[in-house]
C-alpha cells in the first residue's frame, strides 16, 4: 500500500468515525406528530432525527414547559443550520423554519440554557409540520368561540379603552364578528379579527395568522415582485425587475384592483398608537407584497400592472410579471434591499464629528440590548465614550437621529437622556397594569399553574393595589436615569420618522419635554402620551390557531404643554420628507435639511 492510499484510509476513518458520533442516540421523530411531555435536565442535550423533503416548507416548534431551552438544527453531517433562544422565559416557544435544497436527514437538538434562574428540570414537546396542501375548514361555533375569547380577552385587560369608549369597541366587535361564516379557514378567519386587533389603536398589539396558514403560504403563496415606498400617500416602486423599467414609478393598479383600495385595506390591519398614521405607512412599506397575498390574491401567476411616470404623468402598463414564490422572494428582497440606499441600518449606534462645523451625529438605530455587545453596559460604554469626545471636541451642534429607532429594553432611552439633561425628571405620571390575574391564561404561554403564579410573581414584583383600587408601579421602579457631568449643552436636533417607536418614540417625547430640541422628519410613530407595552401575553386561539400578544403595561408619560392633539406622537417643528429620486440616490433630505439649517445659524 503506498503512502497516499494509506493516508486517505486515515481521513476516511476519522471521517466515518466523527459522523458515526454526530448521529448516535438520535431519537427518531414522525413528521406532523407531536412528541410531548419529555423530560430534560440541566446538563443533558436530546437530539432528534427527521427526513425532510427538497423544496417543502417546514415548521419545527419546541414548546418549553417549566425550563429555558436553545433549539439547534443541523444538517446530517452535524453542520449547525439554525440556532435559537427566544426571550420568553422558561414557557412559550422555540421555533425554527425551514425549507432544505436537497431532501435529506437532519438533527434537532434541545439543551437547557445553564443560567442559575433556569430549572434544573422541566418538559417539552417537539412537533415538526409539513405544509398543509390545503387549509382546514373551521365550523361557525369554533370561530365564534375564538372571536369572543379574542374580544373578551382585549376588554379584561383593557386594551383598546384608552382610545376608544366601551361602547364604540363593542359596536366594532360586534360588526366583525357579524362576518364570520360556517366552514371558513384561518386565513379567512384572519382577515375578519385583523381590524379589531387594529381597532385597539396600541401599535405593541399584534395578531398574526395559524402556523398552518404560514405554512400553506410559505408553500404556494406568490409574491408581488417589488419594493415599495410610501411618500405623500403615494406608493413608489424601488426596483427595476428584468426587462420592466419600473424604478421611481408610481403604483396605480395590480391586477386590477385600485391602489387606493389597497391601502385603505392596509391601514385597517396595521396597528397603531392612536390616531397615528406615519408609522402605518412605514410598516406597510415593508409588508406590502406580504399583505398583498393575506388580503387580495395568494396564488396569482402573473401580475398586471398599471403605473404612472411621476414626472409626465404618463400611464404605462405591464402585463405578464411573473408572481414569485417564497424562496425566490426572499431572495429577491435580499438582493434587492442591499442595491437600496439607507434601507436598513447595519450598526445599532454610530457616532460622526464634523470639527469643522463643530457638529457631531449621533445614529440611535435601536435600544434593543441584544444589538449591543455587552448588552446594557455596552449602550451605556459607547454613549460614555461618544460623549466625552464631543466635550473634549467642544462641539456646539448635536444630531440625533431615531429615525429608525423602534424601541427595545426598558430605560435605554433615559440613559440617552441623561447626557442631555440637568437634572432628573418625572417620567411617567404613573404607569398601570389591569390585574395581576385574567381569566384568558389558559389560551396563552401562561397555561398552567406553575407558570400563571410565576406571572402573578412577576407583576406582584413591579406593581401593587392603590387604595383606589387600581394596580400602579412601585414607587421609584420607573425613573430617569442621574444627569451625566459630560452632558452636552449646545444647540440640539432630533430627527424622528413614523419608525420612532416605542422606546424610540418615548425618548423624543422626553427630549420634546425636558430639552430645547429641534425636531426634524415625521410625526414619530410612537404617542406623545404614551404606550401600553412593557409586558406582554403571547396567545393563540384554541380553534384557528391564531397567534398573538396583548400588551400589559400602559405607561402614560407626563406631558407638558406642547399642544401636541391626543393620539398623537411627536410632532416635528420642521416637517421634512424626500421626493422620491432623492430616496433613490441615496441624498438624505432631512440630514441635509438639519445640516443647512446649522450652517445659516
Amino acid at each position: 500500500m503506498n503512502k497516499d492510499s494509506f493516508i486517505t484510509l486515515i481521513i476516511l476513518f476519522f471521517s466515518l468515525t466523527v459522523q458515526a458520533q454526530v448521529v448516535q442516540h438520535l431519537i427518531p421523530i414522525k413528521i406532523d406528530r407531536t412528541t410531548t411531555d419529555l423530560n430534560i435536565k440541566q446538563g443533558e442535550e436530546t437530539s432528534f432525527s427527521f427526513q425532510l423533503k427538497k423544496d417543502l416548507y417546514y415548521s419545527i416548534t419546541v414548546e418549553q414547559k417549566g425550563i429555558d431551552v436553545t433549539v439547534g438544527l443541523k444538517d446530517h453531517k452535524g453542520k449547525t443550520i439554525q440556532n435559537v433562544d427566544s426571550p420568553n422565559g422558561r414557557f412559550g416557544i422555540e421555533k425554527i423554519v425551514f425549507s432544505p435544497d436537497t431532501t435529506d436527514y437532519f438533527i434537532l437538538t434541545v439543551k437547557p440554557l445553564s443560567e442559575s434562574t433556569n430549572s434544573k428540570e422541566g418538559q417539552y414537546s417537539v412537533v415538526v409540520q409539513s405544509p398543509p396542501k390545503k387549509l382546514k375548514k373551521i365550523s361557525y361555533k369554533a370561530l365564534q368561540q375564538d372571536f369572543d375569547i379574542l374580544k373578551n380577552a382585549f376588554i379584561e385587560t383593557h386594551i383598546g379603552l384608552w382610545y376608544n369608549t366601551y361602547a364604540q369597541f363593542d359596536s366594532l366587535c360586534n360588526v366583525q364578528k357579524g362576518k364570520i361564516k360556517d366552514q371558513m379557514n384561518a386565513l379567512d378567519f384572519y382577515q375578519v379579527v385583523a381590524p379589531v386587533v387594529t381597532y385597539t389603536k396600541e401599535g405593541h398589539c399584534a395578531i398574526q395568522p395559524s402556523e398552518e396558514t404560514n405554512n400553506y403560504i410559505r408553500q404556494h403563496g406568490r409574491y408581488f415582485p417589488f419594493l415599495v415606498k410610501i411618500l405623500d400617500k403615494k406608493v413608489y416602486i424601488l426596483n427595476d425587475l428584468n426587462n420592466y423599467k419600473t424604478k421611481g414609478m408610481l403604483i396605480s393598479k395590480i391586477n386590477g384592483n385600485s391602489i387606493e383600495s389597497i391601502l385603505e385595506k392596509f391601514l385597517t390591519i396595521e396597528p397603531a398608537d392612536g390616531y397615528n398614521t406615519t408609522s402605518k405607512y412605514r410598516w406597510v412599506e415593508t409588508a406590502f407584497s406580504k399583505y398583498y397575498l393575506r388580503f387580495f390574491e395568494q396564488h396569482p401567476n402573473i401580475f398586471d400592472i398599471e403605473l404612472i411616470n411621476p414626472t409626465t404623468n404618463d400611464k404605462i402598463h405591464y402585463n405578464g410579471i411573473p408572481a414569485l414564490s417564497f424562496k425566490q422572494y426572499g431572495k429577491f428582497v435580499s438582493k434587492e434591499t442591499k442595491s437600496i440606499p439607507n434601507y436598513s441600518y447595519k450598526e445599532p449606534a454610530g457616532l460622526k464629528i464634523d470639527t469643522l462645523n463643530s457638529t457631531a451625529t449621533l445614529t440611535v438605530n435601536t435600544f434593543s440590548t441584544n444589538s449591543y455587545t455587552g448588552g446594557r453596559q455596552g449602550f451605556k460604554e459607547f454613549l460614555a465614550k461618544g460623549f466625552q469626545n464631543i466635550a473634549e471636541r467642544k462641539i456646539k451642534h448635536l444630531i440625533i437621529d431615531v429615525r429608525k429607532n423602534e424601541g427595545g429594553a426598558q430605560a435605554m432611552e433615559d440613559h440617552l437622556m441623561s447626557y442631555l439633561v440637568d437634572k432628573e425628571y418625572p417620567k411617567y405620571q404613573y404607569a398601570e397594569i389591569p390585574s395581576f390575574t385574567y381569566s384568558f391564561l389558559d389560551y396563552t404561554d401562561y397555561r398552567n399553574k406553575e407558570s400563571q403564579d410565576d406571572f402573578e410573581k412577576e407583576l406582584k414584583a413591579e406593581f401593587y393595589r392603590s387604595n383606589d383600587g387600581r394596580y400602579l408601579d412601585l414607587p421609584g421602579k420607573y425613573k430617569s436615569d442621574t444627569p451625566q457631568t459630560n452632558r452636552f449643552k449646545g444647540d440640539l436636533y432630533i430627527l424622528i420618522s413614523g419608525l420612532s417607536f416605542s422606546g424610540g418614540s418615548e425618548f423624543a417625547a422626553l427630549a420634546k419635554n425636558y430639552t430645547n430640541a429641534r425636531f426634524i422628519g415625521e410625526e414619530t410613530g410612537g404617542g406623545y402620551y404614551g404606550n401600553t407595552s412593557g409586558f406582554f401575553i403571547n396567545y393563540t386561539l384554541p380553534n384557528s390557531k391564531l397567534t398573538g400578544r396583548i400588551p400589559l403595561i400602559k405607561f402614560v408619560v407626563k406631558e407638558k404643554q406642547n399642544n401636541i392633539p391626543f393620539g398623537r406622537g411627536v410632532m416635528p417643528d420642521n416637517e421634512v420628507q424626500p421626493k422620491i429620486e432623492e430616496y433613490l440616490s441615496g441624498y438624505d433630505t432631512e440630514m441635509e435639511f438639519v445640516k443647512n439649517l446649522i450652517k445659516n445659524k
